[in-house]
């Protein structure tokens, strides 16, 4: 397995910034796609769906932000997956895709906009599940709850049990008026699968809206079918607690052994110290070099660095001050335009910043 890093400008100045995860029978690929501000999305969007074709790639996941209005399907064809995301603040138009060149990817299903795809990892069925929503329209908790009630639905018809989701990204509208509601669902849904006695995904909660207008959508990654030596566990925070300690159900990291590979999925990390609490609550640079010390004191703990990572997000509720980050990542020589850095809520209105990224890494025969 190895990595390697590509950019490259279009006509129209957008640019597209790609990562290749490399095996003797398929790659994985992590596009970042910037289209600029004084280009037309509409042909910024046929570009990169040109680019998949000329390449032969498969979208198994595709992330949309600053879009507030629909795009025409047509174009959107090779990235059937894509979710459009939107924020009050608004930086322009990216999206982040997950690729692969792999012939074998099996479409399991696609009801309205739920998109479940799937592909063999050398002998792990890997499953990409897009844009999982609810038709419940009463009260937030009911709302939240029944979500998590479509995606397990979604699991059970492909084999899978909750104890093998790897990992969820949760896009909730409005999020600061109701995250406390949306915990409690998770909570109670995850004691009534058990998870608590056994293994908790990682996961991200941050406040995008969606063009549909649901209090929550849920992308996710699990495994099907494994072969006895792929192996799931959690990753502890060595500079936090557990998410759960304060009745946030979710991971801080995950670590999977494939045969080949051993991936890092970090959650959505933001400057939270070991009690639980928020740290630097008026200072965006303190709360920048806090997070990051996070990331790398699990990174430095599990032997990653960030020549490891392959796909990365930063979120700030106000991009503004987006120029402290890039200067953190200059004067630390880590390369900042391999992560997408976009508009979103974090789950406080004291966090000013949040990322989560995924390394990979071989497997040391």
């Amino acid at each position: 397995m190895r990595i390697s890093r590509e950019k490259t400008s279009t006509s129209d100045n957008s640019q597209l910034i790609k990562i290749k995860e490399e095996y003797p029978d398929h790659s994985f690929f992590y596009i970042n796609f910037h289209i600029a501000k004084s280009s037309d999305v509409f042909s910024a969007l046929k570009k990169l769906s040109a680019y998949l074709e000329d390449h032969q790639l498969e979208v198994l996941l595709a992330f949309g932000f600053g879009f507030k209005s629909h795009v025409n399907k047509g174009v959107l064809k090779k990235m059937i997956p894509l979710i459009l995301l939107y924020h009050n603040y608004s930086k322009g138009h990216h999206v982040q895709l997950i690729c692969t060149d792999s012939k074998h990817v099996k479409l399991r299903e696609y009801p309205g906009d739920t998109c479940v795809k799937s592909l063999d990892h050398y002998g792990s069925e890997l499953y990409f599940i897009s844009n999982v929503t609810s038709n419940e329209q009463s009260d937030y908790y009911s709302q939240a709850y029944s979500t998590f009630m479509a995606l397990k639905r979604i699991l059970e018809k492909n084999d899978i049990s909750y104890g093998d989701l790897a990992r969820t990204w949760l896009y909730i509208d409005n999020i600061l008026n109701w995250y406390d509601e949306l915990n409690r669902a998770r909570t109670n849904f995850y004691n009534e699968e058990n998870l608590f006695d056994g293994f908790i995904p990682a996961s991200t909660g941050i406040g995008l809206s969606n063009l549909n207008g649901k209090s929550l959508s849920i992308s996710a990654y699990a495994l099907g079918k494994e072969e006895d030596d792929c192996i799931i566990r959690m990753v502890e925070s060595p500079m936090q607690c557990p998410a759960i300690d304060y009745k946030s159900s979710f991971s801080r990291a995950v670590e999977i052994s494939f045969n080949t590979s051993k991936r890092l999925i970090i959650s959505g990390t933001a400057s939270i110290n070991s009690s639980g609490e928020t740290l630097h609550k008026d200072s965006i640079v303190k709360q920048i070099e806090h997070t990051m010390e996070v990331l790398k004191s699990i990174m430095i703990n599990e032997q990653y660095g960030w020549d490891n990572v392959v796909r990365s997000i930063a979120y700030f509720p106000d991009t503004k001050v987006e120029k402290y980050f890039i200067n953190y990542c200059m004067l630390n020589n880590i390369d900042s335009s391999y992560i997408l850095a976009v508009n979103g809520t974090v789950c406080r209105d004291d966090l000013l910043f949040e990322i989560e990224l995924d390394a990979v890494k071989p497997v040391q025969h």
